[in-house]
């Protein structure tokens, strides 16, 4: 499938690793110039090393919870690249309390806050900034599985922003459709990005597959590629929507099913 990508500009923040980065190459293979941001230099420039071979990048250190910075990015994109056909807000992150906390502090909340919430109205905002101008464009936020199923403990928090995320892709579809610019939104599902694989024990590991329809976490590049799809042509009567990327985790009360039946059939 086309999807109508050579040539057209797109914004990826929090791209210098996992998701974002994956999303970020997908997209440079699909002909698309790319800007990519994150807060930290040397991850950046990392990953604008790594992408620069598969076609033009645009790279600037940014702190997408800070609403200038967010609107400077997109003014400079602009600038640099050209008008803004798509933009992935990818930044997020979980944080947890301390082990020997009972309470969430309201730093933490405004930090979770920050990361997973406003990091994705200001992306919204400065896209649109460009996109009423040129006749519309694709907003694609990414949420988690968290969104829907959330967990109590490490991502407690996590899980009420990315809903908070979710609706707000349904509000900003509402508020921009006049001007062809869509809004839809990605939940990943526990996926092997970079800190996934380091942080992860076998035992959490086996948790994970076994409440999952396809028994394995997903790759990264396995959820860049709807991300991708939402950005083009392929999904121009597509607003407001969720599309879910988890294998099948937390659908069914026995995801291992199908597979305990095949070895019996085997049997």
């Amino acid at each position: 499938m086309d999807l109508g990508l050579k040539g057209k500009v797109v914004v990826v923040t929090g791209a210098s690793k996992g998701i974002g980065l994956a999303t970020a190459k997908e997209l440079l293979r699909e002909g698309a110039k790319v800007a990519i941001c994150s807060s930290r230099e040397a991850h950046l420039r990392e990953a604008e090393a790594a992408l620069k071979p598969l076609g033009t990048v645009y790279a600037e250190v940014v702190d997408m919870t800070v609403e200038a910075q967010a609107y400077a990015f997109g003014d400079h994109v602009a600038e640099k690249l050209g008008p803004i056909s798509a933009w992935v807000n990818n930044v997020g992150a979980q944080f947890t309390k301390r082990p020997d906390e009972e309470e969430y502090s309201d730093e933490l909340m405004e930090r979770v806050f920050a990361i997973c919430f406003k990091a994705a109205m200001y992306g919204c905002q400065a896209a649109f900034r460009s996109m009423k101008k040129n006749g519309g464009g694709s907003i694609v936020n990414i949420s988690s599985l968290g969104g829907r199923c959330p967990t109590t403990g490490a991502a407690t928090l996590y899980g009420p922003m990315k809903a908070a995320t979710n609706m707000l892709s349904v509000t900003m579809a509402g508020e921009y459709a006049a001007y062809g610019v869509r809004v839809n939104t990605v939940l990943p599902g526990y996926t092997m990005t970079e800190f996934n694989t380091e942080h992860t024990t076998e035992a959490n590991m086996k948790h994970i597959c076994q409440g999952t329809l396809l028994q394995r976490p997903g790759r990264v590049e396995e959820v860049a590629k709807p991300i991708v799809f939402l950005c083009g042509n392929g999904s121009t009567f597509m607003t407001g929507t969720s599309i879910e990327v988890s294998g099948g985790r937390g659908i069914t009360l026995n995801p291992d099913y199908s597979f305990r039946e095949r070895e019996r059939k085997q049997d």
